[in-house]
């Protein structure tokens, strides 16, 4: 599954193209929609599984919430720093799903642990795309070992009580 904004930074284009090197029973849902929702199902078509990609468009929080916990992996794209952080790779991360981001150099990679809570890959490498995806697709060990990590990771480092912390923590610096 994916999430976001149908947007170049987002790197969908480089998602399709990663999922026509996977085996045919893996299936995409990407939610959402933008102005490349055309370009990107013409993509689907052009590489012949448009049967395989679900756009689903915007859903509700709880049929969000239902997908991400229906899903086996998330993977978050993004080929730009543009990509600050992720909402949706935590939302998906709380889930206990482990995530395939790419190495932007910033809150993205703060956030997914390259081993620990998914994996990192270079961004616009289709390939490396597809050999994390089929990693994870292929070993189910792996994907519940980094899906347990990512929920427990996404709950220390992002709970009230840590956020509250941090946020006096910043204040008595600024003070």
């Amino acid at each position: 599954a994916s999430v976001g904004r149908h947007v170049y930074y987002k790197g969908y284009t480089h998602l399709l193209s990663a999922l026509a090197g996977l085996p045919a029973e893996v299936r995409l849902v990407l939610v959402g929609s933008g102005p490349l929702t055309p370009a990107l199902q013409a993509q689907a078509t052009s590489l012949g599984i448009a049967d395989r990609v679900h756009f689903s468009g915007a859903l509700p929080d709880v049929q969000m919430v239902a997908l991400l916990h229906a899903c086996d992996v998330f993977c978050l794209p993004s080929i730009e720093p543009s990509e600050a952080f992720g909402l949706a790779t935590a939302e998906a991360m709380l889930c206990g799903k482990p995530c395939v981001v790419c190495e932007l150099g910033n809150g993205v990679n703060h956030l997914n642990r390259h081993g620990v809570t998914g994996l990192t890959v270079p961004p616009r490498d289709v390939g490396a795309l597809t050999e994390a995806l089929a990693t994870l697709v292929n070993d189910s060990g792996l994907r519940q070992r980094l899906g347990d990590g990512a929920r427990d990771w996404v709950t220390q480092e992002f709970s009230p009580a840590r956020m509250k912390a941090g946020t006096l923590a910043l204040y008595r610096e600024l003070a």
